[in-house]
């Protein structure tokens, strides 16, 4: 089980955690994404954005849990 994690006198509890190991991956994945020209068949970009990094999130704390 993930336990909190001090940064500078600031904790972080396991899903800020998460959340913040998960952006870079969603920015690779986005940018890829968007290089690749995949972008022109989604009917609702921000909706999309927006399911992709949910995703990333859930795959990282599946992550997180399996250590």
């Amino acid at each position: 089980m993930p336990i909190d994690f001090e940064l500078g006198g600031v904790y972080l509890p396991p899903i800020a955690q998460a959340l913040l190991l998960a952006l870079p991956v969603f920015l690779l994945l986005d940018w890829g994404i968007r290089r690749s020209g995949l972008l022109k068949f989604v009917w609702h970009e921000a909706l999309f954005e927006g399911a992709l990094y949910a995703c990333v999130c859930a795959v990282v704390i599946l992550l997180m849990g399996a250590s």
